[in-house]
């Protein structure tokens, strides 16, 4: 007869065998163990599923530039809350992730946080309940809140009238816990300025009332005053002015009514004022002209802003039309200019002069050159021709629009004659279609051409008393002159010297013995 003890063990052997291969079984499905809470401590453990809680949305304080998150607690089904949280704020724009700072990284095991130092911008923060190993679902994100970007703003003036001197203001949105270094002009190599900041350190509101001191030797104009945190993460700045000295009146002139070249008029003439003023700290509030050695009793002729370029030089101020007297002699007349700014500064700068001249000019010499290795009686590109006055000559008369400072290109004529005092060599403008008021030169013989030759691209210049053309490109070949003569210049009544008298039209001559031209 079997004993029934063995068969008795023998089946609870096999039992266990089945319900030990059920467990691993179940284990072994990872769809169940994702859904199971376990915990690696002391304490509670599931024996069956349980659902990970959702973090609640939190709400955010913003003070200076520190965020206070706040959320209430996430629970398990049976009411058990989670062990902590992870906070992570968000760009509110692009959503992009950011690295949460201190005070909120990490596991936090409270209900609260602040985050310190948070970069400027428009931010939204999110949590996500953790129970040891595991992870529930993050929270929807919190309404937008900006964190304001670093500022100095200055009260009352702007404006120091003298140095050293005060300017007083305040910061704002700087990390709590910072000092502050002023700079002039550069936040990393600006020359450093004394400055305090009250209550020091930064407050954990981020603001603080300022006073800085701004050294002597400063320059006059608009400078950039920085506010350096220590921490490196917050820098802000703001603009002021040092005007401490009166306007610069760095040049004047006076030009004919008419226009053209400056520094001299005709009795009785019309004309303007040209200055020149600057003032580096502050705006000029008024510009006047003493112009009683030219118009007399005229001691404070109104100047109005604005910009002419008279001969290469720019100017910013003009007077209105005046009248020279008619009973002024030749020679120098002085005037000055005076200039206020916006601070009660004023110059007064005296010595500029006009030339007062009732003189018509003359033609006084004309001469040709060969260029270097050219044939000497053959106008060839690179020759030359000179004519000179007795006076400086006002350039726009003889070229409209040239005022002489530069070249210009210009077209020279050579004509022939057959007879009748020689070839003759006329100067017109750069498109060929208008004579300049230069007048005729006869070369006093024939043979240098025998049909009319255009020299393109010819260049004028100037130079005191001398207008010099050197030959262009030739519309067909030239001839060599066969006698030596003397050439003869007439020139044109329409030029005028810089007052504005015309030219006599007397013609010159050539001195000297004849010779080959060109």
């Amino acid at each position: 007869m079997d004993d029934p003890l063995p068969r008795a063990i023998g089946a609870s052997v096999s039992r266990w065998r089945v319900v030990l291969a059920t467990v691993v079984a179940v284990l072994a499905i990872p769809s169940v163990a994702a859904a199971t809470w376990t915990s690696t401590g002391n304490g509670r453990a599931y024996a069956k599923a349980d659902v990970a809680p959702t973090g609640a949305r939190p709400t955010v304080t913003v003070t200076g530039r520190n965020a206070a998150v706040a959320w209430t607690v996430a629970k398990f089904a049976d009411g058990t809350s989670v062990q902590g949280y992870r906070v992570q704020r968000y760009d509110a724009t692009t959503g992009t992730a950011a690295t949460v700072g201190t005070g909120c990284a990490g596991l936090v095991t409270t209900l609260t946080c602040t985050e310190t130092a948070v970069d400027p911008g428009t931010w939204r923060y999110a949590v996500t309940p953790i129970h040891h190993n595991w992870s529930g679902s993050e929270s929807p994100q919190s309404l937008s809140t900006t964190i304001a970007v670093p500022s100095l703003t200055l009260a009352g003036s702007t404006t120091l009238t003298s140095v050293p001197g005060t300017l007083n203001g305040t910061i704002a949105s700087f990390v709590t816990g910072n000092t502050v270094t002023w700079r002039l002009d550069n936040a990393s190599s600006g020359p450093i300025v004394t400055g305090s900041i009250t209550p020091s350190p930064v407050p954990a509101s981020g603001s603080a009332s300022a006073t800085i001191t701004i050294p002597n030797g400063t320059a006059d104009g608009t400078h950039t005053l920085y506010a350096i945190g220590s921490g490196g993460a917050s820098t802000a700045s703001a603009t002021f002015t040092v005007d401490t000295l009166p306007p610069v009146i760095g040049a004047a002139v006076i030009q004919k009514a008419a226009g053209g070249a400056v520094g001299a008029i005709r009795p009785g003439a019309t004309y303007r004022v040209y200055a020149s003023i600057t003032d580096a700290g502050s705006a000029i509030t008024s510009a006047t002209a003493n112009v009683t050695n030219i118009t007399a009793g005229t001691t404070a002729a109104a100047l109005t802003a604005g910009t002419w370029t008279l001969q290469g030089v720019t100017y910013n101020y003009r007077s209105a039309v005046l009248t020279a007297g008619g009973g002024l002699t030749n020679g120098a007349k002085t005037f000055s200019i005076t200039a206020t700014d916006s601070n009660a500064h004023t110059a007064t700068t005296g010595g500029f002069t006009v030339t007062v001249d009732n003189t018509k000019p003359t033609a006084t010499s004309l001469t040709t050159t060969n260029k270097a290795g050219g044939t000497v009686g053959k106008a060839e590109t690179g020759d030359s021709i000179t004519f000179t006055y007795s006076e400086p000559m006002d350039p726009s008369t003889i070229l409209a629009g040239w005022d002489g400072t530069t070249s210009t290109s210009v077209t020279v004529r050579l004509l022939n004659a057959n007879g009748n005092g020689g070839d003759r060599v006329q100067v017109w403008d750069a498109a060929n279609t208008t004579q300049i008021d230069l007048g005729t030169v006869r070369l006093g013989a024939t043979g240098y051409t025998t049909t009319t030759i255009t020299f393109s691209n010819s260049t004028m210049t100037m130079s005191s008393n001398a207008f010099t053309i050197v030959l262009g490109t030739p519309s067909a070949p030239s001839t060599l002159a066969v006698v030596t003569s003397n050439t003869k210049w007439t020139p044109s009544t329409a030029a005028t010297d810089i007052a504005g008298n015309g030219c006599q039209n007397t013609a010159v001559n050539e001195a000297g013995a004849a010779d080959p031209e060109f």
